[in-house]
């Protein structure tokens, strides 16, 4: 199998209860050890804010990143990015992810390396509630989970951010390695999020709430402060690519 990008570890906050006792405790994902990230979150709880530290952290490294904003309007400052997609072109950057990842399996190799792709989607549900048919619908959902599934290999990860976790919008949803839950989450998103654990969750205030990892017990966590809020998201917009080119045959 191909080798592994040497590091896809990422900080998500710090530990509720290092902080009660004036300690500082990151908590990290390794998205080699257990790829994909499903966030899910409330408006006003925060989730947009995690969206843009982690996003921040992915920038920064030497991967290629695809943020798909279906709403277009919590990202709206990278519109015409060539990375970034929102409404109904939230397929194309999908099926760019899908062809690349049937790419990439199709010629692996024991000594393949490959550039890590992270897909970043945001409302995933509102995108395929938009879509005509079922039809549509189920084409759109088959090949997120081909990703979800065969993505870790090939260095291809998801990170998906919804508002509310419904079961009839992610088929796959076993192969989020990680799980995060942001403020006050309704019995639904629960049950798909934390099904194990779901008795220990409690509502919580902006910024804080809990972290899945398999394997790993349940992580209560304080979403940290951005030093600079503006300069993150001029190294997310530089990630993104230069602004889209169009042609005027095209309007």
């Amino acid at each position: 199998m191909m080798t592994s990008y040497k590091s896809n570890k990422f900080t998500v906050g710090c530990r509720q209860l290092g902080i009660s006792n004036g300690i500082i405790l990151p908590v990290k994902i390794d998205f080699n050890k257990l790829p994909h990230l499903l966030l899910c979150g409330n408006s006003g709880s925060g989730k947009t804010y995690l969206l843009t530290y982690l996003l921040g952290q992915i920038a920064q490294k030497p991967v290629k990143l695809i943020l798909a904003d279906f709403k277009g309007i919590d990202f709206i400052e990278f519109n015409g990015c060539a990375s970034y997609y929102k409404h109904s072109s939230v397929g194309e950057a999908l099926d760019y992810v899908y062809n690349e990842l049937q790419e990439r399996m199709s010629n692996a190799s024991v000594n393949s390396y490959y550039q890590p792709i992270y897909f970043c989607v945001d409302e995933w549900s509102g995108f395929l509630s938009s879509l005509s048919t079922k039809k549509e619908q189920d084409s759109y959902k088959q090949k997120l989970s081909n990703i979800l599934m065969l993505g870790r290999g090939v260095q291809v990860f998801v990170i998906m951010a919804l508002q509310r976790a419904d079961a009839n919008y992610i088929t796959g949803r076993d192969n989020f390695g990680n799980a995060i839950g942001l403020g006050s989450l309704s019995k639904e998103s629960i049950s798909m999020l934390f099904n194990d654990d779901k008795e220990l969750i409690q509502p919580k205030p902006r910024g804080k709430g809990y972290l899945r990892t398999d394997g790993k017990q349940l992580t209560e966590f304080v979403v940290p402060q951005l030093r600079d809020v503006a300069n993150t998201k001029k190294v997310i917009k530089n990630a993104l690519g230069e602004p889209k080119i169009y042609n005027k045959k095209e309007f």
